[in-house]
């Protein structure tokens, strides 16, 4: 047997075992798997059977400026050296936040002065829907908590872009509001 495909057949196997996938029938994973990427360059993946795929996704939208492009490896391992990472709460900063804050401000229409970063498309769905109803709480009219989405629409996959998005199959084992007690 080639070891290729013994390497890919362990990797499979592992990755039934031990790794649940979003948007995945995990029945059906269970006993087929799926694909192991194993390297990216540019605009495509490769699988460790050295299958090359266009990667028409972008990584799931993460990735629009292509992969292992040599100015963005090179400007992240710069970065890594000096702050591979802080986050920007209790009144903190760093200079490459506040860079891109002005960078993003400079290029948008007059009006936007401010930016909130987040991690990932779904937290900035959520990370809008309460800043929309903080803005209505703050204007004194807190009954304003009617949200709108679009029909078909995806706003990521936490409890605020499932409730406002259109896939019903996203809210169908979930619901769709968080209702809590605080004890």
């Amino acid at each position: 047997m080639n070891s290729q495909v013994t390497h890919t057949d362990s990797l499979r196997k592992l990755d039934q075992s031990h790794h649940l996938h979003p948007f995945t029938d995990l029945r059906a994973y269970s006993k087929q798997g799926g694909r192991i990427v194993s390297q990216a360059e540019h605009i495509y993946i490769t699988d460790t059977d050295g299958k090359q795929i266009l990667d028409g996704m972008s990584g799931l939208w993460c990735c629009s400026l292509g992969y292992s492009q040599r100015s963005i490896i090179e400007a992240v391992y710069e970065q890594l050296q000096q702050l591979p990472y802080y986050n920007n709460f209790f009144n903190c900063s760093n200079q490459p936040s506040i860079e891109l804050a002005k960078a993003l401000v400079d290029i948008t229409p007059e009006h936007y002065n401010h930016v909130f970063f987040t991690n990932s498309g779904s937290e900035s769905a959520d990370t809008s829907l309460k800043m929309a109803r903080a803005y209505w709480r703050l204007k004194g009219q807190p009954a304003k908590t009617k949200l709108i989405g679009r029909a078909k629409g995806y706003h990521g996959v936490n409890f605020g872009g499932i409730s406002v998005g259109g896939i019903g199959a996203n809210r169908k084992m979930f619901g769709t509001a968080v209702d809590a007690d605080h004890l």
